[in-house]
């Protein structure tokens, strides 16, 4: 059971046929932009989900580290944790060098030299302290892909101490039987200790929560890493981590004694509402993980006033199944006093009157959080899912505050062709577009992993509809996104969207039964 993982058919031979000969290749433009070699510069921690070939056999990866780049081109260092489900971890992989590009639309690529290999990037910065990026590692010791993002880091917090106070995380996966699993919940620590914490675990459909307490600490075997790198390791749940700390208000975190946990801790500030009386806004939603069809992605939208919640949508791909819930009863919103942050957002959708839509989440400030489906049972297998809960700001959206240069990524699965024969497996999708008139133009990387190979400096072009709200109240439309790639052949995904705000989009397709995906749409600063 495929598990898509968001930090989200064209068989993939269309695109290897695309590179080859020459014939109707069609490059982007010249980039332009503000950016440079310059804008990445110091140390920034990393993490990426996707895939790797062992062998002929396909198995889960994910990789959380610190890569130092010096402004000129060179990575003078850095160190990875990396997870391969069926495998095990591999800790503290030294990276002894490399090399990374940045054009001026702030695409570019990344190399990490390591000992016996090297693993390849592509990235696009969404400012000089962040950015996203793709593993599009193809060389004769390794195929592997994955999306992420990387972050700089602030060499100040690397200490124990830095992690202090309440921490919101979502760490999704697999368990140690390679079950889909999502992990969440919140913890506060103090001085080395975890001293309180409440999770929602959902592994295969079967759901746990609970209290618990823990620990973090410098790694006892790597003590140096923590004062180089930020590097340490943690205790949470019974389930033993090592951790890259970014700042004192997030730390990145990978599992390392069975199964596949990876993600993010944010420090969650003290504006969280502590009742639903102080709830008034619009929410937008989305989730991405594994059902009995496949990967599910769903993305929706609602508005609480108090406990009264209205104007509920929400679209799903169940595995190619595409559901639209326009009409819903019954939704509610409830807040957990035991727990600050935690909450619970329910609603029957006419699609699946007998199964009611339940989602957990855990605000890290008022306005953002982390989200995870516990819908019993709604039409199949118990659905293994998490992501992102932001509300609603900058409205109403329209062509004068939708518009700048944006970056574009998506992941997911896709039918592929694999010697001879179709199965669905990784995709993902990183570029650079403008934004002018609803009009996208840019040029993107796709790697669809059953080929083995990245594809690279595609034309992206598009188009947004979009109605005042962002998402598109009425029950006949939804706003939509369009994107077309071009290197020789061609190929559009139709997607539905949801702005979150001007500088943020939720989005996954609506169309093609052979893919399911989601992604973002994140202005450039």
């Amino acid at each position: 059971m495929k598990r898509l993982l968001l930090a989200f058919s064209v068989v993939a031979v269309l695109w290897s046929s695309a590179c080859n000969g020459g014939n109707g290749i069609v490059n982007p433009p010249p980039p332009v932009g503000k950016y440079g070699k310059a804008s990445l510069n110091g140390q920034y921690a990393f993490v990426t989900n996707g895939e790797v070939f062992a062998g002929t056999v396909v198995n889960p990866l994910a990789r959380v580290g610190s890569f130092t780049a010096d402004g000129a081109g060179n990575i003078t260092g850095g160190i990875e944790d990396v997870n391969e489900a069926s495998v095990g971890v591999t800790p503290a992989i030294a990276i002894t060098g490399g090399s990374y590009t940045v054009n001026a639309d702030g695409r570019g690529t990344l190399t990490l030299q390591l000992a016996q290999t090297s693993i390849d990037f592509g990235i696009t910065l969404t400012s000089i302290n962040d950015g996203l990026m793709i593993d599009e590692t193809s060389n004769a010791n390794q195929s592997s892909t994955g999306s992420g993002n990387f972050v700089k880091q602030n060499a100040g917090s690397f200490q124990v101490s830095g992690i202090a106070g309440p921490y919101v995380f979502d760490f999704p996966g697999l368990d140690a039987n390679n079950n889909p699993e999502s992990f969440i919940g919140e913890f506060t620590a103090n001085a080395g200790a975890i001293t309180s914490g409440f999770f929602d675990d959902n592994v295969n459909g079967t759901f746990s929560n609970g209290p618990f307490i823990g620990t973090i600490a410098q790694d006892p075997l790597q003590v140096s890493t923590l004062t180089s790198f930020g590097r340490g390791v943690a205790l949470i749940a019974g389930q033993n981590y090592v951790f890259y700390i970014v700042d004192a208000t997030r730390v990145r975190f990978i599992s390392t004694n069975g199964g596949m946990l990876s993600g993010d801790a944010v420090a969650q500030s003290n504006t969280v509402p502590t009742s639903v009386s102080s709830i008034n806004s619009s929410f937008v939603f989305i989730v991405a993980g594994s059902s009995g069809s496949g990967g599910i992605t769903r993305v929706g939208r609602f508005t609480a006033n108090g406990a009264t919640v209205t104007a509920v949508l929400e679209d799903t791909n169940d595995g190619g199944h595409f559901i639209k819930t326009n009409t819903t009863t019954a939704a509610s919103i409830s807040l957990d006093a035991a727990n600050p942050g935690r909450g619970t957002f329910t609603f029957t959708d006419q699609n699946f009157p007998n199964a009611p839509s339940t989602f957990v989440f855990y605000l890290s400030s008022a306005t953002q959080g982390v989200i995870q489906e516990q819908t019993a049972n709604k039409g199949g297998a118990v659905d293994v899912a998490d992501g992102t809960i932001a509300a609603q700001t900058g409205s109403p959206f329209a062509t004068s505050n939708i518009t700048g240069t944006y970056a574009l990524s998506w992941s997911g699965l896709s039918v592929q062709n694999g010697g001879g024969f179709s199965v669905q497996d990784e995709e993902d999708l990183l570029g650079q577009v403008t934004v002018s008139s609803l009009n996208l133009n840019g040029a993107a990387d796709i790697f669809q992993f059953q080929s083995g190979l990245p594809v690279f400096d595609l034309v992206a072009s598009g188009s947004i509809s979009i109605k005042g709200d962002g998402t598109s109240s009425t029950s006949s439309n939804r706003n939509t996104m369009t994107v077309k790639l071009v290197k020789g052949n061609s190929t559009t995904v139709n997607f539905v969207v949801y702005f979150v705000n001007p500088q943020l989009a939720f989005f996954m397709n609506n169309q093609d039964a052979n893919r399911t995906v989601a992604g973002i749409l994140q202005t450039q600063q």
